[in-house]
């Protein structure tokens, strides 16, 4: 999974798992469905036009350049399976608590800190 995009570690990673996956900048940006320059701007920290991806954009990147986790862990399409006889009948259809790995991940998106940084502590 890709660093957090404020993480001084995030252009170095977007860039090293893009060209090992054998895609063009442009093939990235296509498929991501963002402006065929921005892939440059997230890659290069020293350019003048060095830019972060939003959150929605960073998901979409880790889906695309880790499709094997992503889909595993993030991607996860049905709702979790209730552990406790709490009463759900007024959350919404579709709605669906996150995982630890996506809790992290949001995390360390609003914080600006690398997600390697975010810790979750269950006491119970």
């Amino acid at each position: 999974m890709l660093p957090s995009p404020t993480s001084s570690d995030f252009p170095a990673a977007l860039k090293t798992r893009r060209e090992f996956l054998g895609l063009s900048r442009a093939e990235l940006a296509r498929r991501a469905g963002i402006h065929g320059v921005m892939p440059r701007r997230y890659e290069e920290p020293d350019s003048g036009e060095f830019a972060t991806p939003r959150a929605d954009t960073w998901r979409k990147l880790n889906e695309i350049l880790y499709p094997e986790f992503t889909s595993s862990v993030l991607g996860q399409q049905k709702p979790p399976v209730p552990t406790t006889t709490a009463d759900t009948s007024s959350v919404p259809y579709g709605v669906r608590g996150l995982t630890l790995v996506e809790a992290k991940a949001g995390l360390a998106i609003t914080f600006g800190v690398d997600i390697d940084r975010i810790e979750i502590i269950i006491r119970g």
